[in-house]
């Protein structure tokens, strides 16, 4: 059995003359949670695109399993979940049969699906499931994506801001389930603005800025490496914003 779940050499995606994820290498090893952290337009969905099949690399490797990969072949998505960002959903089915859909093409066993049952109340989407998709809100959405990506029991979790839109008991409860994951070996991949909760939940950090990793490794390490006392700071020094509070008090002058 592999010890590392998932590894990225020198993985590179370009747009034209515009570099999204330039020669970005990590891993993700089982039982620990990798945060990537970023400003908008760092590359952080376009390297989860890329790992999860939607766009093709222009150069790297990606090491699934142990398995090198250029691209990700269909039988392979079984061994992750996918969490997006994105709010899309296929409008006229419900929660339930969209479930059920995912049943068909997973092939789940009788017990994985009355997991998937058990992820609805846990979730408290149980009388939720029985409406349209078009009328769930955000945070409904964002929970059916979570049931969807763990329906299968996959080893390795992507996560794209996966506490988007959900409200603050349902953030804790999220935040409970990743950490029990990590417990049983899953290993977790998620992208998030909310260096505070990264701080808390993740193993190792990665600090993206215009597609280069600015540093990586635990956070009390990032955190003695820029002499900071959490992990806003460091992001902030580590992107040469330092003097933000000073800019913020030239323009609150005269207000």
């Amino acid at each position: 059995m592999q010890s590392t779940l998932l590894e990225v050499r020198q993985l590179t995606r370009r747009f034209g003359p515009l570099t999204a994820v330039n020669a970005v290498s990590f891993s993700v090893p089982r039982g620990q949670i990798v945060g990537l952290l970023g400003p908008n337009g760092a590359g952080k969905t376009t390297l989860l695109s890329m790992l999860v099949g939607l766009l093709p690399p222009n150069a790297g490797t990606i090491i699934l399993d142990g398995e090198p990969l250029q691209r990700i072949p269909a039988h392979k998505k079984r061994l992750f979940g996918f969490v997006p960002d994105s709010q899309e959903v296929i409008n006229h089915l419900t929660g339930l049969e969209y479930l059920q859909f995912l049943r068909r093409i997973y092939g789940l066993s009788e017990e994985q699906w009355r997991m998937a049952q058990e992820y609805l109340t846990l979730l408290r989407l149980e009388e939720k499931a029985r409406h349209l998709l078009e009328t769930y809100s955000h945070g409904q959405r964002k929970k059916l994506q979570f049931i969807a990506a763990l329906v299968h029991q996959p080893r390795l979790l992507l996560l794209d801001e996966p506490l988007s839109g959900l409200d603050p008991e349902m953030a804790i409860l999220i935040k409970r389930l990743l950490r029990k994951l990590r417990e049983r070996e899953v290993g977790i991949l998620v992208s998030t603005h909310d260096l505070l909760m990264a701080q808390d939940l993740c193993d190792i950090v990665i600090l993206l800025h215009e597609g280069r990793v600015l540093a990586q490794g635990k956070p009390p390490a990032l955190l003695a490496q820029y002499a900071v006392a959490n992990l806003e700071e460091a992001f902030l020094k580590a992107l040469g914003l330092e003097g933000q509070e000073e800019a913020v008090d030239r323009v609150l002058a005269n207000f």
